[in-house]
């Protein structure tokens, strides 16, 4: 399965997304969450909560 979103290397580990994410699909890791892409509704409520904007959802249009 693709990853329904990417976090880049601006991400700050703030925890934010984790705490919004109505699924739990992001988990904690050292430098930046990961995402469980089978628990992962592309919803977008961890891009609006970002403050780094680290978060984009995927383009399923580019598939």
């Amino acid at each position: 399965m693709t990853e329904p979103l990417t976090i880049d290397s601006s991400c700050t580990a703030c925890g934010a997304c984790l705490l919004t994410c109505p699924e739990h699909a992001l988990r904690p890791a050292r430098h930046r969450p990961w995402v469980l892409a089978d628990a992962c509704t592309s919803c977008g409520e961890c891009v609006e909560i970002c403050p780094a904007d680290a978060i984009t959802m995927r383009d399923e249009r580019a598939v």
